[in-house]
């Protein structure tokens, strides 16, 4: 037990305090770096998740075809009988389309009505009762075959206790890819291919339930799917859907050209590269400037993290102040982001060689050698860009996409490499970056959640653990010395108490 001035009146909680705190130095110097060493963590994850951002979506999204080499349609002639959309790889020039008729879909029809209709809500066994249909049911089930062109038949087996309306989605839900629908009122019915082309559906029915409403067992001559046909580019074809891919273009045939053929003209889409290319300097300009910015940012050595002792005596505001001058350019002049930051820059400048012609930014209007932009990339003239794009779209996309055939490991990761597209370029420096991080810091090299965890295998990681066991050994000893002194203390005032009780046995054997 610990006896606290009982005798001697002293606030030995308070003193014993002081001289514990007079001995923490160490303890809060360890605390100061772990603190220190958990910001630069932090501020190394929330660099490392724009740039996992940027090279995993952003760059991936810049390079796909829709966006740097985006085509579009303009279509004349005839503007109603075909609609086009230019899709992914859509090669530039002209198709020239004459609808002759439109694919249609086979079907079969009943061919006559049923007396006051039907009740589909009804169940088969209800509508036999009552005299609507008849069939032949084997163990409650009633089964009939379907075959659509030329796919295999299938079985659709319906319950007698199901509604005539679930017979309808067992057809329509069954893999012969067809739509049946029946008429409440007349009692007809018809089954329609899923799909146009040419082709019959053919339906066999021992149990008799799709005769009672007439239906033919194979489509009729007028009920027949047949396939488009059209003239392309004058050569006469068949398609058997109405809307088919050619050269990278969505084509979809609307009506029988009537003699006026549809001109489609594959053009390059500019306002659409011009966006994606300035979406992309944006973006560039903003990621260089987070890591300029980190290894440049000024130091404040004299700001050592807070310990909590400190706080007690300062305001929120002055905690907050004092924390973000401890917390700046704890990145400053780090090695990686260093290295990134030239090699995002010689990235931009270096020229890259397309079809044996080397080929720079200035060339397409946009300048990246400014000093007073510290890299960046601005567009000096757009009209200029504009007319690059418009007079080489293939040699714009090669810029930025083109995929590199150097074999040597290191040279094809350089950021100098000249047979590879700027895209690439900037994906692969980043990504050497991210390799470092993640093995010195911990970071994620895949992830940009900024709340994504550490890495516990990395450098940090270790530091980290040995400034626990530390921080844990120190405590230890604190605690240790702590209890020292209380049985110090503890031991004075027993003494004194002994004496205070003999002094008044004395006192009062006098009296």
């Amino acid at each position: 037990m610990r006896i606290t001035g009982l005798g001697s009146g002293m606030d030995i909680d308070s003193i014993v305090k002081q001289l514990v705190t007079a001995k923490k130095g160490p303890l809060d110097r360890l605390n100061q770096q772990k603190t220190t060493l958990e910001w630069q963590r932090e501020q190394y994850r929330d660099v490392t998740s724009k740039l996992v951002d940027f090279r995993n979506n952003k760059l991936f999204t810049y390079g796909l075809q829709s966006g740097i080499a985006a085509k579009q349609v303009n279509i004349s002639g005839n503007m109603t009988a075909v609609s086009a959309k230019a899709g992914s790889g859509a090669a530039a020039g002209a198709i020239n389309i004459e609808v002759t008729n439109l694919a249609t879909a086979a079907k079969v029809t009943s061919t006559a009505d049923i007396a006051g209709g039907i009740d589909k809500s009804k169940t088969l066994s209800e509508l036999q009762t009552a005299g609507k249909i008849a069939y032949t049911a084997v163990g409650g089930k009633v089964s009939f075959n379907l075959q659509n062109g030329s796919k295999p038949p299938v079985t659709v087996t319906v319950n007698e206790t199901d509604k005539l309306s679930d017979v309808v989605a067992a057809i329509n839900n069954s893999p012969a890819k067809v739509n049946a629908f029946i008429d409440s009122v007349t009692g007809r019915m018809s089954i329609s291919s899923k799909e146009t082309g040419a082709g019959s559906i053919a339906l066999t029915d021992t149990s008799g339930l799709l005769a009672n409403f007439s239906l033919p067992a194979i489509s009729s001559a007028a009920d027949q799917g047949k396939d488009a046909s059209l003239v392309i580019n004058g050569i006469a074809t068949t398609r058997s859907s109405n809307v088919f891919t050619e050269n990278g273009v969505e084509i979809t045939l609307n009506a029988p050209s009537a003699g006026t053929p549809t001109t489609l003209n594959i053009v390059t889409n500019t306002d659409t590269v011009m966006d994606t290319i300035k979406s992309f300097i944006k973006d560039f300009n903003d990621v260089l400037d987070t890591v300029t910015s980190k290894v440049n940012e000024a130091r404040y050595r004299k700001y050592a993290p807070l310990t909590a002792e400190q706080k007690e005596g300062m305001k929120d505001s002055e905690i907050t102040l004092w924390e973000d001058k401890a917390k700046s350019g704890l990145l400053n002049g780090d090695a990686t982001l260093t290295k990134l930051m030239g090699d995002i820059r010689l990235s931009s400048i270096s020229p890259i060689t397309i079809d044996g012609k080397p080929l720079v930014l200035g060339e397409m209007g946009i300048d990246s050698s400014a000093w007073e932009n510290r890299g960046k990339l601005v567009i000096k003239d757009e009209s200029k860009l504009r007319a690059a794009i418009e007079a080489d779209p293939d040699q714009v996309m090669k810029f930025f996409t083109q995929q590199t055939k150097e074999s040597d490991p290191i040279k094809k990761v350089s950021a100098t490499n000249p047979d590879n597209g700027l895209f690439n370029r900037l994906s692969n420096v980043i990504m050497s970056s991210l390799d470092e991080l993640a093995s010195r810091v911990g970071t994620s090299k895949y992830s940009a959640d900024k709340n994504s965890s550490f890495l516990l295998d990395s450098t940090f990681g270790d530091r980290l653990r040995s400034l626990d066991d530390r921080i844990n050994e120190e405590s230890d000893h604190l605690n240790r010395l702590e209890t020292s002194y209380y049985q110090k203390f503890t031991a004075m005032e027993t003494a004194m108490n002994r004496y205070n009780s003999q002094g008044s046995s004395l006192f009062g054997a006098s009296q």
